[in-house]
């Protein structure tokens, strides 16, 4: 056949039909640009110029492929496209037998069907209609038999899933997203755990799967558990609750990525069985977990992410964590653990891939973790100039972690690294000096110490951290005066020494001097601007004060008040060069920050 077959008519007249009601779009539409759940566009959107005419061979158009032999289209492709319109998916359906794969996810197109069984497109293996305004689960979807991969997330589907949504695909589906909906539940969900009618004929081939952020109500289904070829689960942002079943236990040994974030979970955390396959995250944030840390999480050799926080857990400081030579977060903030962090016996390997270590709000006493400091090798030197990725963590606004993944992409992902880091220790009952090892933490960019007993001079050495962005000392027990060092931070946006007994005069330079008075506050013995007092030889005029008025940084904080400034969100609240969207927001809030005041960044908001 010639490789340089042409379409044929009649499928360039239906594309032409399904191009009607599109245009480029005039101007940027935050609605689905800016989202920040949108990871999979945010550093892609390009304004499509439809070249759609006759004039051009359609295998020639923007967005199609079409076969090199018989010129039949095979794809169409009008991702992040920056349109605008209703389309009408029926037309595609029927005018093109040969489609192989649509992706029509966050063009700004609103995708409308007529909602009916009766196209059969044998070939159609990838269909992606995210951000399309979809309203109902379609029709059209229980006859697509070879369908594998398939994502109606962040639409506006109603109600529960269908029964006979378990027939897409036969026994081929294997990437199913039907998160950020309005969905209350799915068909035969029962309290007794079996596993949904609308789950049953796929669960044998379902490889990720991902129904967060709706309203679905019950109890964990236990078949889950038994869905062997399953990789990657995210039933987060839901109203699940009851016991996590024993079988959980079952499912880490070959799962790579687990998250039932904001959800009603009770109880005890289960135990690993076995071996534990956990690669990318176990995320548990957010429900009302109590008991111990289970110790059989040390068998997960190859975790990178493990978030319990704002659980009710107890116990001491699991220090046998720190012999997982790959994890890179721990956040157990916002449990009821306690006690001084003892050092294991053995020194060498701590946590030497740690970048973000947050246990605030909790119990521990005693002096600050200095070991620990010293073996957080990958925040002591990171190369700031390497394009390395980003592990998504979304979620407002705490942590949650969804592994960046296209298609049957997930069963081979991209390699995943956290760049940003962080240390907070913050409300504790931490006590004795600040140590100067932390002055080796040359990549550090957020350190939150606030709200303990800290006592001793601020250590100048913290003027080599060069790269930080966010500094909190507040509410402690420090004296002396602050380190000239300090006016060296110049990317410093956040900083906080307020309610310590501070002496002498601030710092002149080109940072410290930038911030609100609040960030002084509580200190009697400290003078020069930003605040009001004179010191001895100080010649410029008053600075009219502005009040100590905490921030507000619910939505970046967890609503941990006064003082907290690390509710991290990285991911989809991240990008990829400049700071991250959390920082922006913490800017924005004012308070203990510069004066200066910059732009919101806007979060759209379902209805």
């Amino acid at each position: 056949m010639n490789s340089n077959h042409k379409c044929p008519k009649e499928q360039r007249d239906a594309l032409l039909v399904f191009k009607q009601n599109i245009s480029s779009s005039i101007k940027r539409l935050y609605s689905y640009y800016d989202d920040p759940r949108n990871g999979f566009c945010k550093d892609s959107y390009d304004r499509i110029r439809m070249n759609w005419n006759r004039s051009i061979d359609c295998c020639d158009w923007v967005g199609i492929t079409c076969n090199n032999f018989t010129g039949d289209v095979i794809s169409l492709d009008l991702a992040c496209g920056m349109l605008q319109g209703v389309t009408k998916l029926d037309i595609l359906l029927s005018g093109l037998p040969k489609l192989a794969a649509i992706d029509l996810s966050f063009s700004g197109l609103s995708v409308v069907t007529r909602n009916d069984a009766h196209y059969v497109n044998l070939d159609l293996y990838e269909l992606r209609l995210a951000s399309c305004n979809l309203t109902v689960f379609p029709d059209f979807l229980r006859t697509m038999k070879n369908l594998r991969i398939l994502d109606l997330s962040n639409n506006y589907i109603q109600g529960h899933i269908p029964a006979w949504a378990g027939e897409i695909g036969g026994n081929n589906l294997a990437y199913l997203d039907i998160s950020d909906n309005l969905i209350t539940n799915l068909s035969e969900f029962s309290i007794s755990g079996m596993v949904p009618q609308c789950l049953r004929n796929i669960s044998s081939s379902l490889a990720s799967l991902s129904i967060k952020s709706n309203m679905i109500q019950g109890r964990f289904p236990t078949t889950i558990c038994y869905m062997g070829n399953l990789l990657y689960l995210d039933m987060s942002y839901n109203s699940f609750h009851g016991v996590i079943p024993q079988c959980f236990g079952n499912m880490l040994s070959r799962l790579a990525m687990i998250n039932l974030e904001k959800n009603k979970f009770h109880g005890t955390i289960p135990q690993v069985y076995g071996s534990c396959g956990l690669v990318d995250g176990l995320i548990l944030n957010g429900n009302k977990l109590e008991g111990e840390v289970p110790r059989s999480l040390a068998t997960c050799k190859s975790l990178k992410i493990l978030d319990l926080g704002n659980n009710q857990l107890n116990g001491k400081f699991p220090r046998w964590l720190g012999d997982l030579q790959k994890l890179q977060v721990l956040i157990i903030r916002a449990n009821n653990l306690h006690g001084t962090i003892e050092t294991p016996v053995t020194k060498e390997f701590l946590f030497p891939s740690l970048r973000v270590f947050d246990i605030a709000i909790n119990g521990f006493v005693g002096r600050l973790p200095e070991q620990y400091f010293e073996s957080f090798n990958a925040i002591k030197d990171v190369d700031k100039g390497s394009k390395t990725k980003f592990v998504n963590i979304s979620g407002l606004p705490s942590y949650s972690i969804n592994v960046p993944v296209k298609g049957l992409q997930l069963l081979n992902p991209p390699s995943s690294f956290v760049r940003f880091t962080v240390i907070d220790l913050s409300s504790n009952r931490f006590e004795g000096e600040i140590p100067t090892v932390i002055g080796n933490l040359k990549s550090l960019m957020a350190l939150n110490l606030s709200n303990n007993n800290l006592s001793g001079q601020i250590p100048h050495v913290l003027g080599n951290l060069f790269y930080m962005e966010a500094l909190d000392l507040s509410r402690n027990q420090l004296v002396g005066e602050i380190p000239k060092s300090l006016a060296n931070l110049n990317f410093l946006l956040i900083f906080n020494v307020s309610q310590n007994h501070l002496v002498g005069r601030i710092p002149v330079g080109a940072q410290l001097e930038t911030f609100s008075e609040d960030s002084y506050l509580g200190n009697p013995g400290l003078c020069g601007l930003p605040l009001t007092t004179r010191c001895e030889d100080l010649s410029s005029p008053e600075v009219e004060a502005k009040g100590g008025e905490c921030i507000n940084m619910e939505s970046v904080m967890l609503g941990l008040g006064c003082g907290t400034l690390l509710g991290l969100v990285l991911g989809y609240g991240m990008l990829s060069t400049g700071r991250p969207k959390w920082l922006n927001a913490v800017v924005d809030a004012g308070g203990h920050t510069r004066k200066k005041k910059r732009k919101h960044v806007h979060m759209r908001k379902r209805n």
